[in-house]
């Protein structure tokens, strides 16, 4: 009997102490919502037309108020457009954007950094300083509001991409 006590007490433990590190806490520097979204970044991309990106935008399944840094890269006929975005202390977010030609090289390379990366350190953090190394200055906005939705941080990217056929992707971080 004490046996099966003591295992139903081990296994409460487990599951009441497990349930803290599910829910962390937002922040606007890495911390400990970077150790817990740093095992699970979230990607989405969407090829075709405009309108059809737009409305698949509404579809994914993201509180980004509870993230601390995204990118999106939308890739148009002859351009594309590459913004990160990272949640400050205030709950706001600046936004660095860069304008750039075609983008698979640096989807690459964030991927093979998200993957080597393997959780340990703030994945945000490790894509910032890929694209800071790859694409240099940006334009930057302070004190942007919190999107309410994915379709409202992301569509105007897709709106104003160049061409018919453009592709973005969506890089949900930590």
């Amino acid at each position: 009997m004490k046996k099966h006590i003591l295992i139903v007490t081990l296994i409460a433990a487990a599951l009441v102490g497990g349930a803290s590190a599910a829910d962390p806490v937002p922040s606007g520097s890495p911390g400990p919502r970077c150790k817990v979204s740093g095992w699970n970044p979230e990607l989405y991309s969407f090829y075709g037309a405009k309108d059809t990106i737009v409305e698949k935008l509404a579809g994914i399944p993201a509180n980004l108020s509870e993230r601390r840094v995204f990118v999106q890269v939308t890739q148009g006929d002859s351009r594309a457009d590459v913004k990160l975005y990272e949640q400050q202390e205030d709950g706001t977010f600046t936004v660095t954007e860069w304008t750039t030609k075609p983008t698979s090289r640096l989807l690459a390379d964030i991927d093979k950094a998200i993957v080597a990366n393997k959780g340990v350190n703030c994945v945000g953090e490790q894509v910032k300083g890929i694209l800071g190394k790859e694409l240099k200055e940006g334009k930057v906005s302070k004190a942007v509001a919190v999107p309410a939705s994915p379709k409202a941080a992301f569509a105007d990217s897709v709106k104003q991409a160049s061409g018919e056929f453009i592709k973005s992707t969506l890089i949900i971080l930590c």
